[in-house]
């Protein structure tokens, strides 16, 4: 597939969390950078400032914002917030971050030991209870349920790995592989036809998967660190896609915000349903 990107927006730092909020438009955190922006038509509005470390985020049923970073937060649109889950002794941050349609929340941990500490995914069900799907996670990038509630997908960038979990058990299976390319997979994106759209970070690319896991597209991204993906617009035909820039993969316009018609409909934002008191 040949490139067909056009930039919306520039000079960001390390662009993450991209979801289609239709009051918003699209949201999107800058996770070095700090905060999370909306666009829709015109120059990027902060919804949540200064805030760094967010990998991950989803609207709440109740309104505001629930997002990751050093602890999981519902931030409401005055700037207060709750803590939702705090990190064990043993987890630096929590990185990316999904809702299934329940309003469950699945969340993932980045160990303090980077080189052979391992990270948890986390369930929080909607009473606030808390289980561990998985303790063996090197680095947790894109998660995403699937409409039914049957199936959750998990990147696990250093492996190369998304896996699929069946839910409510939590059995796991390898999904995908994405060694044959370049660079390491992190956010993902779920269409309504269950094709998976993967980000594939130092690769350039983002490459989409059949619900078999057959790849069935490459698309070309005009710079390396390809981080985020997601599916929206008004009629949730159009794919945005998100890079940001580091000392190996620098970019003179810094992370940016690109679009193109998405060859599938996606499907409209997960929303956390998790009780705030």
């Amino acid at each position: 597939m040949t490139t067909t990107l056009t930039r919306l927006a520039s000079g960001f730092v390390l662009l993450e969390a991209a979801r289609w909020l239709p009051a918003h438009g699209l949201v999107f955190s800058d996770m070095l950078g700090g905060g999370v922006y909306a666009l829709r038509d015109d120059a990027p509005t902060p919804l949540v400032e200064h805030r760094k470390g967010i990998g991950g985020l989803v609207p709440h049923a109740d309104g505001g914002l629930v997002v990751s970073g050093r602890n999981v937060t519902h931030k409401r649109a005055d700037g207060t917030g709750v803590v939702l889950l705090e990190t064990a002794a043993d987890e630096q941050f929590f990185n990316d971050l999904t809702a299934d349609p329940a309003g469950r929340l699945y969340i993932g941990s980045v160990p303090k030991d980077h080189e052979n500490g391992l990270g948890r995914l986390y369930r929080v069900q909607t009473d606030g209870a808390v289980d561990v799907l998985a303790e063996d996670v090197r680095i947790t990038n894109g998660l995403a349920a699937d409409p039914t509630g049957t199936a959750l997908f998990h990147v696990d960038s250093p492996r190369k790995v998304i896996w699929r979990y069946a839910l409510p058990s939590g059995e796991r299976t390898d999904f995908v592989s994405t060694e044959a390319y370049p660079g390491v997979p992190d956010g993902i994106a779920l269409a309504a036809d269950g094709t998976l759209f993967v980000a594939l970070a130092g690769g350039a690319l983002v490459v989409a998967y059949d619900p078999v896991g057959a790849v069935i597209a490459e698309i070309e991204v005009p710079a390396r660190l390809v981080t985020s993906v997601c599916l929206g617009g008004p009629d949730l035909r159009t794919l945005f896609v998100l890079t940001g820039v580091n000392e190996e993969y620098p970019d003179a316009a810094g992370g940016s915000v690109f679009a193109m018609p998405a060859p599938t409909a996606g499907l409209p934002a997960p929303a956390a349903a998790v009780r705030l008191a």
